[in-house]
């Protein structure tokens, strides 16, 4: 009676092992093949909705685990689904082996979320203007009206005094210049592709360090021009709005060459 007792104890035991092993497996495969269902060009995607919290974590995590900070928010994707409240309670050991299981269960997804983070936040090297005082909000898809209805796609940075001319934007990534000269809606601007793929926009500026040309080379910190208020009108249209940068941060998906993705949270995060 009692071996028969043990017996089933030791068989109930088992039962519970493999039950166990197997939900946790299937709990990884789902977390895995989220990353090719997931909308890489959604609104929630663009968003790129991050907590203070998260973003002062980030560089330590990063630091921590040797993993950049696209690989981080692609390992925390499956369990935040775009809405990213902080390290969900993972240490740097657990974000290392889920990386190293999403990657066993679907290395294609993995590759092809974090390759789009990357483009947006591996390269940040420094905020865009070298000068005390500067403030920005998220003012993601606030309405603009010049043009056309349309929604905000960048983040502006304002300066304490609204001098044009006076303070210095530099170039956030290293990077190659893609883009240069005048915009009706961005004035003075220029765009650079950063070796991960992000298009870095900055627009409204006074003025140019000096006569770059397209396929050159910029390095993290490097003078791009000065910041302005040129904008909204014909080449040389000036003083329709307060001196400010627009930054834009800009990737290119399976469908689309040039998707808006909210630059506030980046900015936030550099701005540490």
């Amino acid at each position: 009676m009692i071996k028969s007792l043990a017996a089933d104890c030791c068989f109930l035991l088992f039962l519970l092992s493999v039950t166990t092993l197997f939900s946790a497996h299937l709990y990884q495969k789902a977390s895995a093949e989220y990353l090719s269902a997931a909308d890489l060009e959604g609104d929630a995607f663009r968003a790129l909705q991050l907590s203070q919290e998260l973003t002062v974590q980030l560089r330590p995590l990063s630091e921590e685990t040797s993993l950049p900070v696209g690989e981080l928010l692609t390992v925390l994707l499956p369990f935040q689904r775009f809405r990213y409240l902080g390290s969900g309670g993972f240490s740097p050991d657990d974000l290392i082996r889920w990386k190293e299981l999403l990657l066993r269960y679907n290395h294609s997804g993995f590759e092809r979320v974090s390759g789009l983070y990357a483009a947006i936040w591996d390269d940040v090297q420094c905020m865009p203007v070298a000068a005390k005082g500067i403030r920005y909000e998220n003012s993601w898809m606030f309405e603009r009206t010049y043009g056309g209805l349309r929604g905000h796609e960048g983040t502006d940075l304002m300066p304490p005094e609204n001098l044009p001319g006076y303070y210095p934007v530099v170039s956030m990534t290293d990077g190659v210049v893609e883009q240069i000269g005048w915009l009706p809606k961005g004035g003075w601007r220029i765009g650079i592709r950063s070796p991960s793929g992000g298009y870095f926009y900055y627009a409204h500026l006074d003025s140019y360090a000096r006569d770059f040309a397209v396929g050159e080379t910029v390095t993290a910190g490097e003078l791009l021009g000065r910041m302005g208020d040129t904008g909204y009108g014909e080449q040389g249209t000036r003083g329709k709005f307060a001196v400010h940068l627009h930054l834009g941060i800009y990737v290119r998906t399976e469908h689309t060459e040039e998707l808006s993705v909210n630059p506030y949270w980046v900015l936030r995060y550099v701005d540490q």
